[in-house]
């Protein structure tokens, strides 16, 4: 690797960069190596000229950003390698969100919040934006920044400790509308009031109570046809099931749908384990929660069999569109975010949620759905066969007219599977998997 001084440093590294495209792995070990004698000059000198040149590698504005703050660049500076970081691959809510909290360390607080607005914009129903925009929105934000993190943290966090966070939103936002009456502006205080308002309302709740050692699963077939149950924890139409409880002590399960589909429900209860006192459980049901028009129902289930099922209708549901599953996975682990919900001892392990397993529950919910049309469809009529893989003998005996002989045939067939090919219909592509015998 050649040496440089300080002083023509930029000079140098893009003269070499011009001349010659070094391994990638070379330039990575170069740069660890000058960061670790803390030149951070000449680091900073390397990436840029990388970058100049066109040999540019999503570690290095990172790296560049750490070692432009080790040196006291000015923060816009440090901000703009920071955004260049999300403008270097594609512009998805990860990458948004790995830039904000970049900028938020950086001090570029303004920065970050506007990145977390962003990120909302293209994932609206994920919660993680809300949460961390909150503190920035409280800080540096303006009264909508607040409105924007309160109202959505209100609306789309259902985690373990929703009622923790949901405290938090509704004070910051209380605080806000407070000073908003200091200051005479009765426009602004209306219009985060009516706000307010409106994220608390939840178009349906359904909570199961019973006593008993005993484990009830809550199932909730939504209008569409999608299933919301503790397997199935989000669904496509809004349904969340918050509580997997288990008696004694957590005797009752939850399901909410902050904005749901107009219909019919058809609300399960399964007894999967252990017995339930009186053989009855107590179903409350509430329909626009927290708004004028609220309603409370409670029913009685008799449990005599296996499954009780009720039906209820929701009237004047917000929910106009789908609820797109896939942008609620975590990318990096393909899994829904944690609920925190305990393994009870005795239950059935299930299997995790990936990415695979929610696209498939969620076409398979679409396609239940009579209303949707889906064009183009190619429908398969898969025909089973048996292959032999080795030696077969085969053997027949024929008798003569006098019963007095038997002659016998037979025959040996030796056949060996060496690959089996897959077909794409959509791509038409073919992968050849070997035969491992």
């Amino acid at each position: 690797m050649p040496k440089f001084s300080e002083s023509d440093a930029l000079k140098s590294w893009v003269k070499f960069f011009s001349e010659y495209r070094p391994q990638p792995l070379r330039v990575r070990q170069w740069v660890m190596r000058m960061h670790r004698q803390k030149q951070h000059d000449q680091v900073i000198a390397c990436l840029k000229a990388a970058l100049i040149n066109g040999q540019s590698q999503p570690w290095m504005y990172e790296v560049l950003a750490l070692s432009m703050e080790i040196k006291n660049y000015p923060k816009e500076d440090v901000e703009r390698v920071v955004m260049s970081l999300s403008d270097f691959g594609a512009v998805n809510f990860e990458n948004l969100m790995y830039s904000a909290a970049y900028l938020n360390k950086f001090d570029r607080k303004q920065a970050a919040l506007k990145l977390y607005r962003q990120s909302s914009r293209i994932a609206p129903e994920r919660h993680e934006p809300y949460v961390l925009g909150l503190s920035l929105a409280e800080e540096v934000g303006t009264d909508e920044d607040v409105e924007w993190a309160a109202t959505g943290i209100l609306t789309h966090y259902w985690s373990s400790n929703f009622q923790e966070k949901h405290q938090l939103a509704e004070d910051a936002i209380l605080n806000r509308m407070r000073n908003l009456r200091r200051s005479g502006d009765s426009e602004t205080l209306a219009r985060l009031t009516e706000a307010l308002q409106q994220a608390k309302v939840q178009d349906l709740q359904i909570r199961l109570d019973w006593s008993g050692d005993a484990d009830l699963d809550l199932i909730v077939e939504e209008p569409p046809g999608s299933i919301c149950s503790f397997e199935t924890p989000l669904t496509y139409a809004g349904g969340i099931h918050l509580n997997d409880g288990i008696g004694p002590d957590r005797s009752f399960e939850e399901y909410i749908c902050p904005i749901g589909v107009a219909g019919r429900y058809r609300i399960q209860v399964k007894n999967t384990l252990g017995r339930v006192v009186g053989n009855r459980a107590v179903v409350t049901i509430t329909r626009h929660a927290n708004s004028p028009q609220q309603s409370v129902e409670r029913k009685t289930l008799n449990l005599d069999g296996d499954v009780a099922s009720l039906d209820i209708d929701l009237d004047a549901g917000r929910r106009k569109q789908p609820r797109k599953l896939s942008l609620l996975l975590d990318s990096r682990t393909g899994q829904m975010p944690q609920r925190n919900i305990p393994r009870q001892v005795g239950r059935p392990r299930r299997l995790p949620m990936t990415d695979a397993r929610m696209n498939a529950v969620e076409d398979f919910n679409v396609a239940r759905d009579p209303s949707v049309r889906r064009a183009g469809a190619i429908g398969f009529a898969p025909v089973v066969q048996t292959y032999l893989d080795g030696a077969a003998l085969q053997t027949g005996a024929v008798i003569s007219a006098d019963r007095r002989y038997v002659r016998i045939g037979v025959g040996v067939q030796f056949s060996t599977i060496t690959g089996v090919s897959t077909f794409n219909f959509p791509g038409g592509t073919v992968n050849q998997t070997p035969f491992v015998p």
